[in-house]
């Protein structure tokens, strides 16, 4: 069980460290920061892996629960954000194909880049920490 609450710890923070670093435009800000105070509000749940077999259950259904919530919240940012990288780039492919040096040359187009490719990493670690909490649960 410890092994695995450190595992969830680990995600839980390199994920809130990509959150904090994100810098998005107004009209998405209010989903971020959703994001980033119901993530960090599981962080500190994280303690109640650690006490009887029936806190831990009941402990990881309901962060499930919400990380399930959370990740909505951000496919529908992941969503919009590769929708400005689109439209910064006009092509994605051809973006892409540029050094990364010809890329910072168009710093919008960067900048969109990263914020896409955040939003793909923390969905990534969403899942990746649901299935931390399922092998909890087992």
């Amino acid at each position: 069980m410890e092994s695995a609450s450190s595992r969830l710890e680990i995600l839980m923070g390199d994920t809130l460290q990509i959150l904090d670093h994100m810098i998005v435009d107004s009209d998405k800000e209010d989903m971020l920061q959703q994001v980033k105070n119901e993530l960090q509000e599981q962080y500190n749940k994280i303690d109640g892996l650690t006490k009887s077999d029936e806190e831990i259950i009941n402990t990881a259904l309901s962060m499930t629960q919400n990380l399930d919530r959370i990740s909505n919240i951000v496919q529908q940012l992941e969503v919009s954000l590769m929708a400005d990288y689109e439209n910064s780039t006009g092509s994605i492919d051809e973006y892409q194909h540029m050094s990364i040096d010809e890329q910072r040359e168009q710093p919008e187009s960067y900048h969109d880049k990263i914020d896409y490719l955040s939003a793909v990493k923390i969905r990534e670690n969403l899942h990746k920490m649901n299935e931390v909490l399922v092998s909890i649960r087992s």
